[in-house]
């Protein structure tokens, strides 16, 4: 199943704190990459976030897979897991008549 996850800088750590230790983070999510369970990576309009599609049995197991980048799972960031599933609601339209 696929699982968003929003990865954030949390409140009051500053960028700062963190460069230093931005090549190890990158190694690991290419590890993760690598590995599979990461399947799509994204940054967004804040130099502070991330955005992972990750490949998991479930949001447990995205988080474990997460907690293997060192700065996730040092606790500087926050984490949120989406659990993703087929949109379905097609279905539901009414079948066109020819």
């Amino acid at each position: 199943m696929k699982i968003l996850a929003l990865i954030s800088l949390k409140n009051g750590v500053a960028m700062d704190e963190v460069r230093p230790e931005l090549a190890a983070e990158l190694q690991g999510s290419w590890q993760l990459y690598l590995g599979g369970a990461l399947r799509e990576a994204y940054l967004t309009e804040s130099p502070a976030r991330v955005v992972f599609i990750l490949e998991a049995n479930g949001p447990q197991e995205a988080r474990v897979e997460l907690q293997k980048l060192p700065l996730v799972a040092k606790g500087v960031f926050d984490v949120q897991l989406i659990e993703l599933r087929p949109f379905a609601n097609w279905a539901l339209l009414p079948t066109p008549t020819r």
